[in-house]
């Protein structure tokens, strides 16, 4: 049986494809196959090309995420909680929707400012 890619009431925000980067005698490169990382309202995903789940990165798990360039290469650090920082570079220049997103997903959802009213039995 095939595990379903959403939970119950997650939903995606954007999908992009990624590789993890490195630095190296002063300059940036890419480690290991390019990946499709997908952000919900809940958590990043990232995927091999099979399609097997590679990582699971929790809004918890965060601290800060930033837009940033990578040599020449568009990218996006990921901050974590634990103190290791993810470094990603981003295909087609698609680093400050990723980092938008991720943004989103931090976010807690807005609470109204106005508790609806029950109406008098």
């Amino acid at each position: 049986m095939v595990k379903p890619l959403f939970e119950l009431g997650e939903y995606a925000l954007g999908s992009y494809t990624v590789r993890y980067a490195d630095w190296d005698n002063g300059e940036w490169f890419g480690v290991g196959p390019w990946l499709k990382a997908v952000v919900t309202n809940r958590r990043l995903l990232l995927f091999s090309e099979a399609g097997s789940q590679r990582d699971r990165i929790e809004p918890e798990q965060i601290r800060r995420v930033w837009n940033l360039c990578l040599g020449r290469r568009d990218g996006v650090m990921v901050a974590l909680k634990d103190g290791r920082r993810l470094y990603m570079l981003v295909d087609w220049s698609q680093g400050n929707k990723l980092a938008k997103d991720i943004r989103e997903m931090l976010t807690p959802p807005l609470k109204p400012r106005i508790a609806p009213r029950l109406q008098p039995s």
